[in-house]
C-alpha cells in the first residue's frame, strides 16, 4: 500500500536495525505512561526475535517508509477470528502526515484476508497520540484493565 508520501511493505531482514531504532525511541516515550513496564513485559518488541518473526505466518511486521527510509512499524499477532495490534510506532516526523492511519489500514486489509473477524490493539493510559490514531481509524476502546500488584 502507498501514497503519495508513504509506502507499506511486509518486514525484511535488512530492515532488522530501523525497527530496532524505532523500538527504541518507542520505549522512551512511552516511559512516562502508567503501565508501560508492563506491557512491554507482557507483548515484548520484536528485537532480537526479528528473524522468526519474520517467519511466523500469523505474525505481521510492517514497515512504512518515506523516501527509502523506515519511518515507522507495526506488529500484528493473528488468530483464527482476532487480530491483534501489538505495537505501532511512528516517528515525530512522520507523524500528522497520515503514516500511522496507512500502517493501520494495512493492518486491516491483512486480518480481513486472514479471515479475523475484528482487530483490537493496545495503547497505554494517557498515550493520547495511540488512541487518537486508534479512533480515526475507527477503532474505539472496549476494554480497560485495572490492575493491582498483590
Amino acid at each position: 500500500m502507498s501514497s503519495s508520501l508513504f509506502t507499506v511493505r511486509i518486514a525484511i531482514e535488512k530492515d532488522a536495525s530501523a525497527v530496532s531504532t524505532l523500538e527504541q525511541q518507542c520505549v522512551y516515550e512511552s516511559e512516562s505512561f502508567r503501565g508501560y513496564s508492563q506491557l512491554f513485559e507482557e507483548v515484548p518488541f520484536i528485537g532480537a526475535d526479528f528473524d522468526s518473526v519474520l517467519g511466523d505466518s500469523r505474525r505481521q511486521v510492517l514497515v512504512i517508509e518515506s523516501s527509502g527510509v523506515v519511518c515507522g512499524y507495526a506488529d500484528m499477532q493473528m488468530s483464527d477470528s482476532v487480530a491483534m495490534i501489538r505495537r505501532v510506532y511512528v516517528s515525530e516526523t512522520a507523524r500528522e502526515l497520515g503514516a500511522g492511519a496507512l500502517l493501520i489500514d494495512e493492518l486491516r486489509t491483512r486480518a480481513k484476508t486472514h479471515g479475523c473477524a475484528r482487530i483490537d490493539a493496545y495503547a497505554l493510559p494517557g498515550d493520547r497520540l495511540t488512541k487518537n490514531l486508534f479512533e480515526r481509524a475507527g477503532m474505539k476502546a472496549r476494554l480497560l484493565i485495572a490492575s493491582s500488584d498483590l
